[in-house]
């Protein structure tokens, strides 16, 4: 876990410089970054602090057979948007098939177990509650961003993830991971580098700039596409979390998304 903490400082810190130069390149003042509004600064770091700090920790201290089933447990906040999206945006699908859609969603998380685990619980059901309370941290954010009509050029994502890099810091150190981490290899910092500049730096400032601009529930129901993608690339990379239910958990949830979008536009 310590080391992961230590690989986030540098991906979360090089991710807050990558929206800095995005920034530039908008010709955007850089003092937007920074200057927020109150309760931007306190939703921020809930929804984008403790979000990657609770979902770096889940993925270190998950069994590896778990991973596949934490990732998704993270995906579920497209759920979590829809269902916030009623509560603050005042939007009212049509009910029957936007429950259909949240049971698939859910369906799919337990599928993603495996045939054969699903009626085992996990050894540590830790990192799969820190994965689900981190997506529905996120959600909220994005949902309240909207509700409050908060500016693009006011999102805080270089503000949140440099003080993501500064806790990450803090707590391998507390953790005394900084001198006990393993050697940085070339594939290390081939991922860590992707990680800074397109999972964090890029990913996210669009995806905050498109959360206020665009349709709410249509980009939460293309969101529902990504486990597909993120538990095929696992399922790569960690042989030991890939099993008969993974994929078709991840298909679950994005029919799951597609009924709750089809509910949604039948109810206009």
């Amino acid at each position: 876990m310590g080391s992961s903490l230590v690989y986030l400082t540098f991906m979360t810190g090089g991710g807050a410089l990558t929206a800095v130069f995005i920034q530039l390149i908008m010709r955007q003042p850089l003092s937007d970054l920074y200057r927020l509004p109150g309760r931007v600064f306190i939703t921020g770091f809930f929804g984008i602090n403790v979000y990657t700090l609770l979902l770096s920790v889940a993925f270190g201290i998950a069994p590896l057979g778990d991973i596949g089933q934490v990732n998704l447990l993270n995906y579920l906040w497209p759920v979590w948007l829809i269902v916030l999206g009623i509560v603050f945006l005042q939007s009212r699908p049509r009910v029957l098939l936007a429950i259909t859609g949240l049971l698939l969603g859910g369906a799919g998380v337990v599928v993603s177990r495996g045939f054969d685990g699903i009626t085992h619980l996990p050894s540590n059901l830790l990192p799969h509650l820190m994965a689900l309370v981190g997506g529905f941290l996120w959600a909220l954010y994005l949902v309240l961003l909207r509700r409050w009509n908060i500016p693009e050029e006011k999102g805080g994502t270089a503000f949140h993830f440099a003080g993501c890099a500064l806790c990450a810091a803090v707590i391998a150190a507390f953790m005394g991971k900084w001198s006990t981490m393993p050697a940085w290899t070339s594939e290390t910092v081939t991922w860590v580098l992707f990680g800074a500049v397109g999972s964090v730096g890029i990913a996210y400032s669009f995806y905050e700039i498109s959360i206020k601009n665009g349709p709410v529930l249509l980009i939460a129901s293309l969101s529902y596409f990504i486990p597909i993608g993120s538990s095929v690339v696992i399922g790569l990379f960690f042989k030991e979390t890939m099993n008969s239910g993974l994929f078709v958990g991840a298909v679950l949830i994005a029919v799951g998304a597609w009924l709750i979008r089809k509910a949604e536009t039948d109810s206009g």
